[in-house]
Order: C-alpha cells, then structure tokens, then sequence
C-alpha cells in the first residue's frame, strides 16, 4: 500500500508540475462556467419568507400531521362551499346584522330607569363566563360594582370621533397588523408615565405620529386621548392632574370585574351577547374603553401599582389601502419599511426629555425587514475580504496569493450553488446559506496556508540538502548585502557543525554524556530550522525535478491534513441532513458541498498555482524587487514579524511544551471536564422557553416589542395564555399521516401535481356497526381519563348523530322516546348505517363543518365524504387537552402520557380482538395532533437532530482520523481533544444564555467540523515528521568513527534492565520532542494564521444587526481560540507525553492489503545501506580536502 501511495504520490505530483497552467485554466474555467449557468439557468434566491423550511416534516414528524390536517381542513372547506351556496344570502344578512350590532348605542337613559330594570329583573343573566357553564346574573355583577354605578356619557364631538365614517366604530383592537408605538419615559428616576408632564409630551407625540402615519380618519388609541375621553375632553392637551386621578380611580374600581374575567368577555366579545343596559352604560364596560386601557394602554403592573412605566400607542390601518398618486398603495409592508428607515431609525425627534420610543411593531414588518437587513450586511462579506486579504500580504508577503485565496472561495461558493440549484433542483434557499461565504473564507485560508507552508518547508530541506552538501545555491535574483550575510552566515554555520562532529570522538557511555550530546543536537537541529529566511528560501531557484521532489512532500504532508479537515467539515454538515427540519438540512447540504469543492479547489487549483506562482512569480518578484520598493520601515517590520513567528513556532512554544507538558495537561484536561459538566449536568443546554425566534438584537424595537413589551401588556399576555390552555387535540381516522410533500420541494408543482392529497385507509368501514360502537366506546374513555377536558361536549354531539341516525332507521314514535338519551344509538346492520348517513347528510349540509382550532366550537365532530361516491373516508373529533403548555418539559412530559394512552386504548383492543382483529386492524392507523404541537415538534427534533448529527459527525471525524493517520494513539488523543474543545465552547454558550434552538443547533453540528482542523494538522505532521532531519545527515559523517568504538564499548559495559529502560525511555522522549518541534516547524505558523484568518472572518460578522450573523461570528471567534489552545497547549503536550514513537500504534494496512509475499525490502535496505556509506565517504573526503586546504 506504501508503494503504491509513493507511485500515485509521484506520479500527480509530476502532472501538476508539468502541467500547472493546464490545470488551473482548466479548473478556472469549469467553475466560472458552472457558476454562470447556476445563475443565468435559474431563478435568484428569494428570501421575502425566511421560515420556510423552519419546520419539520418527514415521516414521524408531529407537524407533517399538521400539514395533513390543513389538506383535511381544506377538502373539508371545499364540500361545505358547494354545499352552502343556497344560503349565501342567508349568510351575508346575518353577517350584516352583526355588524350593525357595535352602532346600537343610546344615551338618552337616566340611572333611575337602570335601577328600575335592575329591580324588575335582578336574576337575569348578565353575563356568561367563558366555559359557558355558569352565567352571573344582574343583581351579582352590581354587587361586584359595589352597589354603586358610574355612568358615563359622551359629548357629541367625542361621539362623531368615536365613530370614524367609512369604518367601523373605534371600540376595539385585534393584534393584528397595525402600527403600534410604545413609549418609556426618559428620566430614569421617574419611570411612572402617568404624570402631567409626560402625558403631555405623549400628546404631543400622538399627533406628530397621525401626520407621519397619514391615519387621521382611521381609529387610534392612546393614553392621553384615553384618559380625556374619560374625562369628557376632546384634546389631551388640556389634561390637568385631576383628570389623571380620576382615570386611576375609575380604573381601579373595575379592578374586580377585570379579575373575574367580565370585562374581558365583554370587551372580546363586543357586545355580541348584550347585557342589561346598566352594564352597557358603566364606565367600566362604556364603549369598552376600560377594557382597551388596561390590556392594550397600560402594562401589566398598573392594576397593583397605579404607575405605568410602558404605554402603547396603537394606530389602527384602514380597511381598504389607500392609493398615492404615483399609483403606489399605502399602508403595505414596503410602504411601512420605508416610514421605519425614514422617520423612527436612528431619528432622535422621539425623544424629547420626558418620553421616548422604546420599541415598535409596524405591520408585522419585523421579518420582512430582517430579509432586507440581508442585503445590507453583505457588506460585512466584503469586510471579512479585505481583512483576509490585508492578513495573506502580511503572512505571505503576496498579492497574488491573496487574490487567489479569495477567489477560491468566490468559486467554491459558485460550484455549490450549482449543484445545490442545478444538479439537484432545490428552489429553496434558507438566507443561513449566505454565512457559507465567512465559514468558507476561514477553511479556504486554512488550507492555502497550509499548503503554502509546507511548500515552502520542503524549499527550506533543499536549501538544507544543499548546505549540508556543499552545493552551490542559485537564485532568482540577485541578493541583497544582507541576504549576502546571512547566506554566508548559514554557509559558515553549517560546516563548522560538521567540523564539530567529525572532531568530536565519545570516550565515554554514561547518561550523562548522551544527554549532554543529545542537547547539543537540539540546539543544533533548532539552529537548522531558525536561520529560516523567508527572502532567501523564496528567491532560491529550483529546477523542474526539485519541484517534484518538493511537490511530492507537499502532498505527502499538506494534502493529508487537507484532506481530513475538509472531509470532517464537510461531514458534519452532512450529518444535517439526519435532522427532519429543512431550514438545517439545506444549509449543511449546501455547506457540505462548499467544503467539498473547496478542497477538490486545493489539491488541483491551488496546488498547481503554487508552481505557476514559484515559475512565474517568484522570479518576477526577485527580479524586480516589488518589496524593495516599499518604505523600508514596512519591508523591515514584515522581515521582523516573520523572524519572531518562525522564533515562536520552532523554538519557544516547543520548549515551553517540552519544559511543562505536564501542566498544561492538567490545566486542560480540567478545563474539559468542567465544560462537560456545564454542558450535560448544570446548567446544561435546554430547549428554548419561548416560542419566539430573534432576527435582530435585542436592542432594536421590533425586537424589544416581541422581547419586552409582548410580556408587559395584557392582551398579548392573555392572548399567548389562551393559546397555551387547554388546547385542541384532534383524532382522525380514516387518514394516513403520510405529507406527500417534499420538504426541499414545497411549492414544486412539476412533482407534487400527480400526487394526490391525502391518502385514505382502504381497511376501514365507518358504516360497520362494530366499528361506530369502538368509537362510542373510545369517546366514553376519553371523558373518564384525567387527561382530557370538555370531552362531554364532543360526545353530547355524537349522542345527538346517533338520535339522527336512530330517527332515519325507525320513524315509530315509541322507539324514539324510549331510546337511552345517554347512550349512542348504533343501527344493526351496516346497510341501515349507510342509509341513516345518507338521510343525515341530505338533512345537514353544513353538518361535515370542522374547525381545525380557535374560534367557533360549535362542530366538534366531522365527517369527510367522498366527492363522487359520497362515501365517508374519515372522521374526525375535537376535545381540549387538560394542560397548559408553558414550556417544552410539560409538553413532552404530557405528550409521552397520551402517546401511552392511545396506545394503551388500542392494545386493549388488540387484547381483546386479537393481532387480526376485525376493528383493531381498521382503527389501529388512527392518530391525534394538535396546532400547540408545532412548537413542541420543532424543539424535540431539534434536540434529537442536534445529538444524533453530533454523534455520526463525531464517528465519521474518528473513522477519517484513523485511516489518514493511520495511527491509534493520534486518533485517540485528537478525539479526546476535539471533544473537549466543542465541550468547552457548548459550555461557553450554555453560560452566555444561549438556548438550543435552530441556529444553536447548526453551530454545535458546525463545531465538530471546524474543531478538527488544528488538531489534525499537527496530528498529521506528528506521524509523519521527518524526526531525523539534518540530524541524520550529520551524523553519517561520523558514523565510522562510532562504529569503529561500539564493539569495544559493549564488550567493556553491561547495561542492567533498568538502564536499558531509561535509556529506552530517554530515547522515546527525545523522538517525540523532535517530532513536536517538526510538527510545529511545518504547520505551527499556518495554523496559527489560519486560526487568525476566520477569527477575523468571525468579527467582521459581529457588528450585524441581524442575531443569526453576530452569533455566527461569536460562534467563529470562540471556536477559532478554544481550538487553537487546545490543539497547540493540550494535544500536543500530550503527545509529547505519551505520543507514539517508531511504529507504536500504527494500524498495518500495508500488511493488511498485501496479498503475497515481498522480497524485495531485504535488498532495498541492503542497497540504501550501501548508498549511505558511500555518500559518507564522499563527504569525508570533502572535509579532508577543505581541512588541507
């Protein structure tokens, strides 16, 4: 296997040299070509909607069920159109009635003709609560006034304000896209906004924002307007203090009609169900003022503090949007964008010392203006450029270099799109794939450096070679006087080492001695790598056959840590995929193929640049002198920084390893193990509490609306509440929930248009008798079972079928009365059943009506037909689940106790019946969702995704490491620290606050890949570290004069078993040093700059506004510095420690893939023996010559 690699090795490496233009203006060409036809071939992205994709769907998936619901809802929809067209009129009337219902108002009524009405009937029902089981009667809900009544009457002028002509009369609000504006007060020691000062300000701000929203014939509601009205003033500019006690006092008095739920009812409802007049006319339910103050004016700590520190302004949109006349309609999500830029961001006005803007909802704009955010952020994508590009000058000292490594990416980027959009037809493109540019940057750089260094490393072994050699060096250029001394400084250097050694005969064996030696040749070897100069190893010309020579190293050492970083990358964003939410699955689909060119870009473009740049180039650049003609303080400050990183990277941080391994084992080690703690035990990583996804910081208003002011007011506190308790859980049978959709393709109508929407279970018979008794059986368990709620009004409506169908089988009188009204009536034969269903669908309609959730509860069971043979194919039923679904834990918790229970009911059956039961085989494919599930589904795949994608990216990382390394123990070890190091950046976030949602998972998936990258580059350069470099060359020159000694030494010393083992031992440490300090030598610098590289490209995504771009770039700055400490002050001083040494460790796969015997290794050794002594003896009689000389 070993040969066949060198022969692979050398072969490429010949094309490329031979063949370097070819290969890149092949390579330009085909990806410049790919990227056009993915662009002209196409559509653009589009990113108006960016939560498609956010939700899971897939077999399994509790919101696949959801979308099968809306299908059902839909057919549903459909049949009870066509079925209600004959009472359209009917319907239309009495829609108008109600609408007319707000404008039944009169004010010519005294307080005495309302206590008359109230004496002639004070056991009437006033109200009814929301469960409907209970109605408080007149003469309670006054005492619960306190037996006092507070009549309000309105002057005519607040009249015709009230009633806004062409709209409906402004006595309630639905949270549902307006302009809403929310106020704090500037002075921070006096929050309280129910002051006289800052009343007026907000006044003042009221009208200056119906001039900016254009808004004055539409109803608006605001404190100040508020507290006039209450005091029969038209203009809140004539507010005294009076009026502000008087507002708290008329509050507080409905303070136990807020509590018992009647002004709330009262105000949803609107008048709907009408109580007595002397309820209509109270203050606290007159034109429902009361009800808009406290739940959409003041905040939630008004009623226990009589303070406000929040206060809304809402500005209600007209019905129909008004045209400009340049054509262009008002009131949209545009026009609404443009009066946020232009008049509210950044804009001071609103903040005039009392008041000011704390946060704003305009149309629901918030995501629309994220995606718009987009555009304007791609300026942090040039930003990361420049930077990249300005690092690569300086590390580098090449334009080119620099332009090429972005060019790269730009292709990258290009070829992936291609196969993402083309190759593989997916329209959907998450706004996420956009950060695709920063990651890339980061790995591109990486692997440029890389392979840069080791290009460079294998020049400085021939510049070495030559010294050592007594060649003469030639170069591209002529040398300057200081690169002149210092080529004459290594020359001088080099051989009186080999003088030295040549003079220097050991006379004794002790351990001191060889110890003494062995620091000598370290100081020797240390020397060897220093005298690196980066002007004289680039100017240093090397012919066609060298550069082979060169090339093969490079890929022997470069493309193997390139190889495995990319390939583990690209694999944990392939391990997305495993996750059922497409907003993920895409994004690491799309990632994966990025890396992936990348790399193909690296070992083909990039390798074969590195030769056009050392053709062409380098001989340009020595002759010409480009650097030269900078200023010589930047020439000298470039030659110094790259002095004092080769000096950091070759002598201090490998002593300072060497010197105290042990305690930075510990130290990290510790680190780890804390950060596993924080991560798995406490506080460890949860779900998110809130339903609520972030698109900017929690600075900017929109967000500090959905953040802050949706937990202060009282309408959107109860409105998350209501949504939250006793949801609808809905059990459907007759239906497969299979979604026939493809999440990639969800609007894709070339696939999906001969697919047919539902699947329908052939097996099962609603009009079997046994079957509709399982049902009247399973109903009746439901209302038993502690889990469930209003179940009695689910099965009052199926008693109330089963009359009907009892009706249409007998028409007898007698059998009518004396059927059970408690029991369900099942017709005997299956024939009767399909008669009675037919009657029944004759008589009704309307009756298949089925609400999916909110809203009207009257139809809690349906039935769905067939449309051509009228056939039932599902039925479906309604009750609410008793739970609150207030976090992720009590919706898993609940859901695990009904999963259970359905599958208890059916089990018992199957008992009952048998494996091939004739009911239990129709109803056992019956399943039960819930809109509340949404949520609960996200979350749960999101942390089953995140942990099942961790683990296999964590396995492939493992299986790659171990056949690129080859080696157990470096696997070992790279696995334990990569470990570690996403442990310890998790921990980082667990403590910053951070929540597993969407983008949390995509980072922690992400930091497999990314965390490989350093450990692996000094993994690899460990294994295959040319250890005995320079050493081994000197030391050939006096090997005779060892050998000549040895045989006497032995014959005069025996070494007992412990001095064998710390001899063994000695030698085992000083191998691994000096694979440490070649492993550093070659990669330490570029992995270091790297690092550097996309850290930066993590902090020009910082300063975004946008929340997934900064947690992006946090993501890559912490993880770019935890890896990097962990690889350099962890993986390795363990390997100085217990690395492997010789072959210790290595996995043979030469002997596992040999199929016979060689026996050509013998001679080989024999020839390359004999090939050693006479290059010894050359160089022996060189120094001789020199010496008599």
């Amino acid at each position: 296997m070993h040969e066949a690699e060198t022969y692979l090795n050398k072969k490429y490496s010949t094309l490329v040299v031979k063949y370097s233009w070819c290969f890149l203006l092949l390579g330009l060409v085909i990806c410049i070509a790919l990227g056009l036809s993915a662009v002209l071939g196409g559509d653009l992205p589009d990113f108006n909607d960016p939560t498609k994709g956010f939700v899971p769907r897939g077999k399994n998936t509790l919101t696949s069920r959801l979308f099968v619901l809306e299908r059902v809802k839909k057919e549903l929809d459909k049949q009870i159109a066509s079925a209600q067209l004959t009472n359209k009129t009917e319907v239309v009337t009495t829609i108008e009635q109600d609408e007319d219902d707000d404008l039944d108002y009169d004010d010519s009524i005294s307080e005495s003709s309302l206590l008359e009405d109230l004496r002639n009937a004070p056991n009437a029902c006033a109200f009814s609560t929301t469960t409907e089981d209970k109605c408080l009667t007149n003469k309670q809900v006054y005492s619960l006034l306190n037996n006092q009544s507070d009549l309000i009457k309105f002057s005519k002028v607040i009249e015709q304000q009230i009633n806004k002509p062409h709209e409906q009369i402004c006595t309630s609000i639905d949270l549902n896209r307006h302009y809403e504006v929310y106020f704090e007060s500037s002075n921070k020691s006096s929050e309280n906004l129910l002051t006289i000062d800052n009343l007026r300000s907000l006044c003042k701000k009221q009208h200056h924002l119906l001039q900016v929203f254009q808004l004055d014939s539409t109803c608006h509601y605001t404190l100040p307007q508020m507290i006039s009205y209450f005091s029969n003033k038209l203009n809140c500019s004539d507010l005294n203090q009076n009026d502000i006690t008087n507002f708290i006092s008329r509050m507080q008095r409905c303070h136990t009609l807020y509590q018992a739920g009647l002004i709330r009812l009262a105000g949803l409802k609107r008048y709907r169900s009408k109580p007595i007049e002397l309820f209509e006319y109270d203050s606290c339910f007159r034109y429902n003022f009361t009800f808009l103050s406290l739940e959409y004016l003041l905040d939630k700590t008004f009623l226990s503090t009589n303070q406000t520190r929040f206060s809304a302004m809402w500005f209600l949109k007209p019905k129909k949007p008004k045209k400009l006349l340049n054509g262009s309609e008002t009131h949209t999500a545009n026009s609404a964008y443009d009066l946020f830029i232009r008049h509210f961001y950044r804009n001071p006005k609103f903040d005039d010392g009392w008041t000011r803007i704390s946060a704003l909802n305009f149309l629901d704009i918030r995501i629309s203006t994220a995606m718009k955010q987009i555009r304007a952020d791609m300026f942090f994508v040039i930003l990361a450029i420049s930077l990249i590009v300005g690092v690569t000058i300086i590390y580098l000292r090449s334009i080119t270099v620099a332009l090429m490594t972005n060019l790269c990416v730009v292709l990258s980027f290009a070829c992936a799109y291609f196969a993402y959009k083309i190759a593989l037809g997916i329209d959907l493109f998450p706004y996420i794939n956009l950060m695709a540019t920063f990651i890339l940057i980061g790995i591109s750089c990486d692997n440029v450096f890389v392979i840069f260094d080791a290009w460079y490393s294998e020049k400085l072994d021939i510049y070495n070679e030559a010294r050592l050699q007594n060649r003469q060096i030639e170069f591209y250029g002529k040398l300057t006087r200081e690169q002149e001394q210092q080529y004459h400084r290594d020359w001088d250097y080099t051989m009186s080492v080999i003088r030295k050694k040549l003079l220097t005969k050991e006379t004794n064996n002790s351990t001191d001695k060889h110890e003494e030696i062995d620091e000598e040749e370290e100081e020797n070897e240390e020397y060897f790598d220093r005298i690196k100069n980066p002007d004289l190893i680039r100017m240093m010309k090397v012919n066609d056959e060298q550069m082979i020579q060169m090339m093969g190293g490079l890929l022997r050492h470069a493309a193997a840590s390139v190889f495995v970083t990319s390939f583990t990358t690209s694999a944990a964003f392939f391990t997305n995929m495993i996750t059922r939410i497409a907003y993920v699955q895409l994004f690491g689909l799309f990632m994966g193929f990025c890396i992936l060119f990348n790399f193909l870009m690296s070992i083909t473009m990039i390798v074969s640049f590195v030769i056009v740049y050392e053709k062409v180039c380098e001989p340009l650049s020595a002759r010409f002198g480009i650097f030269n003609h900078f200023p010589s303080i930047f020439d000298k400050t470039l030659a110094t920084l790259t002095r004092l990183s080769h000096a950091i990277f070759t002598v201090y941080i490998p002593r300072l390893i060497i010197k105290l391994r042990y305690i930075f084992i510990l130290i990290f080690f510790c680190f780890g193990i804390i950060g596993l703690i924080i991560v798995f035990y406490h506080p460890k990583l949860s779900p998110p509490k809130s339903r609520r996804y972030q698109f900017f910081q929690l600075t900017h208003p929109f967000e500090r609306f959905e953040y802050q002011m949706r937990d202060q007011f009282l309408s959107y506190i109860n409105e998350d509440k209501d949504n939250v308790t006793n949801p609808l859980l809905i059990f459907i049978f007759g239906i497969e929930d299979t979604d026939l959709v493809h999440p990639f393709y969800p609007e894709d109508s070339k696939i999906n248009q001969n697919k047919q929407n539902l699947i329908y279970n052939d097996n099962i018979d609603f009009y079997d008798p046994k079957t509709l008794r399982w049902f009247d059986s399973f109903l009746k368990d439901l209302n038993r079972s502690d889990l469930f709620i209003n179940v009695q009004q689910t099965y009052s409506q199926w008693l109330t079928i089963g009359r009907l169908l009892h009706g249409f089988v007998r028409s007898d009188t007698k059998t009518f009365l004396s059927l059970d009204d408690k029991e369900f009536y099942v017709p005997s034969t299956r024939n009767q059943t399909v008669y009675a269903m037919e009657r029944l669908f004759q008589l009704f309609k309307g009756s298949n009506q089925f609400q999916s959730g909110g809203g009207n509860d009257n139809f809690r069971i349906g039935f769905l037909p067939d449309r051509q043979t009228r056939q039932i194919r599902a039925f479906l039923f309604t009750i609410n689940m008793n739970v609150t679904f207030n976090s992720f834990t009590v919706q898993h918790a609940y859901y695990n106790k009904l999963q259970t229970y359905f599958e208890k009911c059916l089990e018992q059956l199957k008992l009952t019946e048998g494996s091939n039961g004739h009911v239990y085989k129709q109803v056992k494919h019956g399943w039960f969702v819930s809109p509340q599930f949404l949520f609960y589904d996200l979350m749960r795949e999101v942390i089953r995704g995140t942990y099942t994608s961790l683990i296999f990216s964590m396995l492939f990382a493992l299986v790659v490491l171990l056949f690129t390394s080859g080696n157990v123990l470096i696997t070992l070890y790279a696995m334990t620290t990569i470990t570690f190091i996403i442990a310890d950046t998790v921990a980082v976030f667990v403590l910053c606050g951070w929540e597993l949602n969407i983008l949390e998972t995509i980072i922690i998936i992400m930091s497999v890949g990314l965390s490989v990258d350093f450990t692996v580059h000094y993994g690899v350069a460990y294994i295959k570290a040319d250890w005995k470099k320079n050493q081994a060359d000197i030391k050939q020159s006096t090997k005779n004069i060892h050998l000549s000694d040895e045989s006497n030494q032995q014959a005069k010393t025996k070494e007992t078993f412990f001095q064998r083992l710390r001899k063994r031992h000695h030698q085992g440490s000083l191998q691994r040093f000096r694979r440490i300090k070649n492993s550093l030598t070659r990669v330490g610098s570029a992995v270091f700059i790297a690092g550097f590289t996309s850290f930066l490209a993590g902090l020009s995504m910082a300063p975004s506004k946008l929340t997934s771009f900064s947690q992006m770039g946090f993501f890559l700055m912490l993880i770019m510095f935890i890896s990097w400490l962990f690889a350099t002050w962890f993986f390795l001083p363990l390997l100085s420690f217990i690395g492997p040494i010789d072959q210790f460790g290595d996995i043979p796969f030469g002997k596992l893939c040999r199929c016979g015997k060689l026996s050509t290794p013998t001679v080989v050794h024999q020839s390359i023996q004999l090939k050693a002594k006479e290059e010894n003896v050359n160089l022996e009689h060189n120094l001789d010559d020199e010496q008599s000389i």
